[in-house]
């Protein structure tokens, strides 16, 4: 008998025999040396710091019990060294043990890396990375600490500058309108010949002006109309200086994502809850519901403010 010790204490347990070994499985041989320390299962366990059941099942042989097979072989070596027996028949016995050829093949592997590994000549190795490669990762790791570090305004910032070139390109872009005063001149005239008397020409003349002034009031008509329907929308926009909108409705879907120009008026609505954000919250005014909404409470850095609308 030889005396063993242990975090368990002293205690006399023999190795087990080579013979022994080849015919009991790993729970078999792990039962084996708790019981010769006079150890219970739920001691082991408080002192490995694991529960019971995990132990239980190990000694069952039930690895099906167990997250996995690495947990269960790094359980079993945890149980070795607390018990002070040599892991590898347990380990051997425990499945994702290596087999003899492919750690053979493993072991041949490994020499060819260490032998056509460049070994150092003069202080100097071929395999070391160049400077140029060594500045370029200095330079990446630099720029992903500034990403990082950057506040969300600088973002919002730029969010804005991108929002407001994208507006100004689309504007060059789109034909101008055309002049009202090109358009009566290119109209060609007919000229009529009067066929009543001369003195009822003017008369005639005056008769078919008068109809041309009732012309403006469809168009006040049209104004009063788009502003009655944007009053009704849940949301509504009314820019007293350039600035941008997001707003993006429940889902995900953007809604609106442009600059309004001085004194453009835009309303909207969507299913809630509406994600708004404005850019130069001071330039507009903004009307939820109908009613005036005050920016000033979720302006953040940046003049940029953020809302949502839930009803």
């Amino acid at each position: 008998m030889t005396e063993r010790v242990s975090e368990f204490g002293t205690s006399a347990a023999l190795p087990l025999a080579e013979g022994d070994v080849a015919h009991k499985t790993a729970g078999d041989m792990l039962r084996e040396a708790r019981e010769a320390h006079g150890l219970h299962i739920e001691m082991v366990a408080a002192a490995l710091k694991v529960p019971p059941q995990k132990l239980i099942a190990l000694e069952a042989d039930d690895i099906a019990s167990l997250p996995d097979p690495v947990f269960a072989r790094a359980l079993a070596s945890s149980v070795c060294r607390a018990l002070r027996i040599d892991p590898a028949p347990v380990l051997a016995k425990l499945p994702g043990a290596q087999r003899a050829p492919l750690a053979e093949t493993n072991r041949t592997l490994n020499a060819r890396v260490v032998s056509d590994t460049p070994r150092w000549n003069g202080g100097r190795s071929g395999g070391l990375p160049s400077r140029a490669l060594l500045t370029v990762v200095v330079l990446l790791l630099i720029g992903a600490g500034v990403l990082f570090w950057m506040p969300q305004s600088a973002f919002d910032q730029i969010g804005a500058s991108v929002a407001r070139l994208t507006a100004k390109n689309e504007g060059e872009t789109m034909p101008p309108p055309a002049d009202p005063a090109d358009v009566s001149e290119s109209v060609p005239t007919q000229a009529v010949a009067p066929t009543g008397p001369v003195g009822a020409a003017p008369a005639a003349g005056v008769a078919a002006a008068a109809p041309a002034a009732p012309a403006s009031a469809p168009l006040a008509a049209v104004a009063n109309t788009s502003a009655s329907t944007a009053s009704s929308q849940q949301l509504v926009f009314v820019a007293r200086e350039e600035c941008w909108i997001t707003v993006t409705e429940a889902g995900g879907k953007q809604l609106l994502r442009r600059s309004l120009q001085v004194g453009e008026t835009v309303g909207l609505s969507g299913t809630l809850p509406l994600s708004v954000v404005v850019g130069r919250a001071s330039a507009v005014d903004v009307q939820v519901n109908g009613k005036p909404y005050d920016l000033k409470p979720v302006t953040r850095g940046g003049g940029v403010a953020r809302f949502e609308v839930k009803s």
